[in-house]
């Protein structure tokens, strides 16, 4: 048995360690003031229930599990953290068991000494196998044998304090239940009496507070921000757990907060990739429309007649950041005979294969007939696709808005919106098709006992699509000599990125190069569904540092590895193998498309920016706005009737300022 000591700040996110050690470990990366905690993994006695065929045979183990072999490792950590510890759990738990309450397990125990500590491991593991628990899991169509291969619990250890002073707990801010404030509740001592309550929003500001409040309200405004910041960073939303002993607070655990079991669940994590950033009004509504409409077109596609009616708030917009029913993609994807995980790794990974159904056992599926059919004929759907929109894909490039009225701007921006939804679809199936060939892939290079070599074979095929933002960069970086890298980073170093650019574009052949660039990649920034944000031909100034940035991260080196795909393959003993060939070559043809499609996404929201930025100039020349940009801070149904907008748009910037100030600086971690 081994404790790992969390606290160590250069420790990896490990698996194993449940709910509450995952929050445990961004709180203790978000440098949050966490007291020292030490977790048993739940790989350690997983083993006891892996020959038990019910639960009743799995609860007899546990309960006569002899724990004495272990008395060493016990008593180091009775050394340790003192005679009395606190115990709480931590389960273990696939992700896409929605019906999992963490919430039942988040009572801590307290142990005293290596007899008690051992009974807490034994009982924590217990809980697991709850009669409540095996229930709810009955009634979400898991079997006992399911759920015991799948289920486990790590255990999490720190020092019990006899005598905490003020403890407490906050909430996160919760969009499955339309919170958009903290929550945070707290008394004097352990032992149980009236406890006080707050609601603070996420500057700390206090908007309720108890009659008569106590004396010092620092640990409620501070706790509050803390919840507020770990639930962004774990994209969910989360309980925290102090202690305040009137200098300091001290974090002692913290756990998501599950959505109550009958209501709908909203998740972030789907989307937080391609939009890490709280969107503006005006960005996130046409994101909750494309959503709506991919929703709608999605299962019609997979599920004909069976289609469930879409929800009309399928996706909804909190505090800047769009949230989707995750509670209705599910069961879309399992009556399609999806993975219920599939859309989230999808996504997130993009072409990791996660998937755990390889492209035979996918198609033998007798509920994934549709499904199957339409993923196999998804690259061939694309390329019609294009063909038949090759007209308004060029308008994409040359289309010019400067002559359009206001009514002529929303109408085009509607079209071009309504044209994007099955290159939408087409993505969606696109991905999982990517996910697949990736995962025959993976069992080809298996076979030859070179799975080692997966990334590789991955980061080859994406690099030769041809379509990727970052791989043209990469090609004039490689071409950028040390000389003018050292000038331009000088000039970048005093502030003149202008002076950098003209360094950076003495040679005739680069400046052709940066301008073959800027016209087709105008679109190109950090959030690729945000039409809100400036693109790289507004920012132009940023196009140096990019440059210079890719350079020093081996831009060469990625350009002479790309040259020959196929090259590394021919290394590998056992490269020869046909199979293994084909197997690579579906990779490389499905990556390009793809990455085509996402080229396709891309220019149409960047032409939807330019429709909303003529548009904004429009109602400044109306005396409507202030500046053109301030459109973005507007709905699509307030920018019809004609009235004044600056009134509107100055409450809306300062709700924007907050929500853009607490997630700025933060990278999302999503798990």
């Amino acid at each position: 048995m081994k404790w790992v000591r969390l606290q160590h700040r250069h420790l990896l996110p490990l698996r194993g360690v449940g709910m509450t050690g995952i929050a445990t470990l961004a709180m203790i990366a978000a440098s949050f003031n966490v007291t020292e905690t030490l977790v048993l993994p739940a790989t350690v006695y997983r083993h006891a229930l892996a020959g038990a065929r019910t639960v009743a045979d799995a609860r007899h183990t546990l309960e006569k599990l002899d724990f004495l072999a272990d008395t060493p490792s016990f008593a180091r950590l009775v050394e340790s953290i003192g005679p009395d510890i606190m115990l709480r759990c931590s389960p273990v738990v696939p992700r896409s068991w929605s019906w999992f309450d963490p919430g039942d397990f988040a009572t801590s125990k307290v142990c005293q000494g290596l007899t008690g500590l051992q009974d807490g491991v034994r009982e924590s593991w217990l809980r697991l196998l709850d009669i409540q628990t095996i229930q709810t899991a009955r009634n979400a169509g898991v079997r006992e044998a399911a759920y015991l291969s799948s289920a486990s619990m790590a255990v999490l250890a720190q020092r019990a304090e006899t005598h905490p002073g003020l403890s407490g707990r906050a909430w996160s801010p919760n969009a499955s239940l339309a919170e958009p404030n903290a929550i945070v509740r707290c008394k004097l001592g352990t032992g149980e009496g009236d406890a006080w309550e707050w609601i603070v929003r996420r500057t700390g500001e206090i908007i309720h507070r108890p009659t008569p409040p106590p004396a010092d309200e620092r640990p409620v405004a501070q706790s509050a921000r803390l919840a507020a910041l770990l639930g962004d960073r774990m994209a969910t939303p989360c309980t925290l757990d102090w202690t305040w002993d009137g200098q300091e607070l001290i974090v002692l655990s913290a756990i998501p907060a599950p959505a109550h079991a009958t209501a709908r669940a909203f998740s972030r994590h789907v989307l937080a990739r391609l939009m890490p950033r709280p969107l503006t009004p005006l960005a996130a509504d046409i994101v909750v429309e494309l959503l709506h409409d991919l929703s709608t077109d999605a299962g019609a596609l997979l599920l004909g007649y069976r289609m469930p009616p879409v929800p009309f708030d399928v996706a909804r917009v909190f505090q800047g950041s769009v949230y989707i029913d995750w509670t209705f993609t599910r069961t879309l994807l399992d009556r399609a005979g999806l993975p219920q995980q599939g859309l989230d790794d999808l996504l997130v990974q993009r072409t990791t294969p996660r998937l755990r159904l390889s492209s035979l056992s996918f198609i033998r599926l007798p509920r994934a007939l549709r499904a199957a059919m339409a993923v196999r004929l998804a690259v061939p759907r694309l390329q019609r696709w294009v063909s038949d929109n090759r007209n308004s894909l060029a308008e994409l490039e040359s289309a010019q808005v400067g002559t359009l009225t206001g009514d002529e701007t929303l109408t085009s921006l509607q079209r071009l919106l309504t044209s994007m939804r099955p290159l939408d679809l087409n993505l969606l199936l696109l991905l999982v098709s990517s996910s697949l060939r990736a995962d025959d892939l993976k069992h080809a290079l298996a076979r030859r006992h070179l799975e080692g070599h997966l990334d590789e074979a991955l980061d080859a095929a994406s690099d030769t699509a041809g379509l990727d933002p970052w791989t043209h960069l990469d090609h004039i970086a490689a071409g950028v000599s040390d000389d003018t890298a050292r000038l331009a980073a000088q000039a970048i170093a005093q502030g003149d990125n202008e002076q950098a650019m003209r360094v950076l574009c003495a040679d005739v052949t680069a400046l052709r190069d940066l301008e073959a660039f800027m016209r087709a990649f105008s679109f190109f920034r950090t959030s690729i569904a945000d039409v809100g944000s400036p693109t790289l031909q507004e920012r132009s100034d940023l196009l140096p540092v990019a440059l210079l940035r890719a350079r020093e991260t081996g831009a060469a080196a990625r350009v002479e590895a790309s040259r020959d795909p196929i090259a590394w393959l021919d290394s590998l003993p056992g490269g020869t193998d046909l199979l293994l060939r084909k197997r690579y070559h579906e990779v490389i043809r499905t990556s390009a498309v793809t990455e085509k499609a996402w080229f396709y996404v891309a220019k149409s929201l960047s032409h939807a920016r330019m429709l909303l930025l003529h548009e904004g100039d429009l109602l400044v020349e109306q005396g409507r706005l202030d500046r053109r940009d301030d459109i973005m801070l507007l709905k699509r149904e307030e920018l019809a009737p004609a009235g004044e907008l600056r009134q509107l748009v100055a409450e809306r910037t300062t709700i924007t300022q907050s929500n853009t100030t607490t997630t700025a600086a933060e990278v999302i971690v999503v798990e």
